[in-house]
């Protein structure tokens, strides 16, 4: 996330819609650069970090076969997410391992200081986060169709992406789950 990529490093080797290769041997390149896109990313960059909201710049490919547009951005970088991958399974550890109350989990996870009275009770992102991933369209690498509380549903996610995660195998739920969720699929 430091570093924005050039156009020859971060184009796909294919296109993930109609498959044609970006650069065929002895052909032209078959995805062009087609400039780059902002977007906003909340969340701590590192476990233990303080929050931040940072912007994040992903390429944008056009493929000369189909025309679809292809974007590239971090793997920590989730479609139609305003907080990263790693911030989300963090929050779930927190949340469903640690036995935090959500307001903590907010705390720790967002940004933003300033809360409406509706946050004081609770975060209802973190509910509507954990309704995503009890169908399994939350993480990558997390079971499908989770059940249970609120909680166990966030603990069980947790474990799952903190499975994921590289040694050291003694560090907490909340550290592996958050190195975990950053990893591709």
């Amino acid at each position: 996330m430091a570093k924005t990529p050039s156009c020859d490093e971060a184009r796909p080797g294919q296109c993930p819609a109609c498959e044609a290769p970006s650069r065929p041997a002895g052909g032209r390149v078959g995805l062009w650069g087609h400039g780059l896109r902002t977007r906003q990313v909340r969340g701590p960059l590192a476990f233990g970090e303080k929050s931040e909201g940072v912007t994040v710049d992903g390429r944008r490919y056009q493929c000369q076969s189909c025309g679809a547009i292809v974007i590239v951005e971090p793997r920590s970088v989730l479609r139609y997410r305003h907080f990263s991958a790693s911030a989300i399974a963090l929050a779930l550890a927190l949340f469903g391992v640690d036995g935090l109350p959500a307001p903590e989990v907010r705390r720790r996870v967002s940004p933003w200081f300033t809360v409406g009275y509706a946050a004081f009770r609770g975060w209802w992102t973190l509910h509507r986060w954990i309704a995503v991933a009890r169908e399994g369209r939350l993480l990558p690498g997390a079971p499908h169709r989770v059940a249970g509380s609120d909680r166990v549903v966030a603990g069980r996610i947790a474990h799952a992406v903190a499975a994921r995660a590289p040694p050291p195998w003694d560090a907490p739920i909340a550290a592996r789950a958050f190195a975990g969720a950053a990893l591709p699929a």
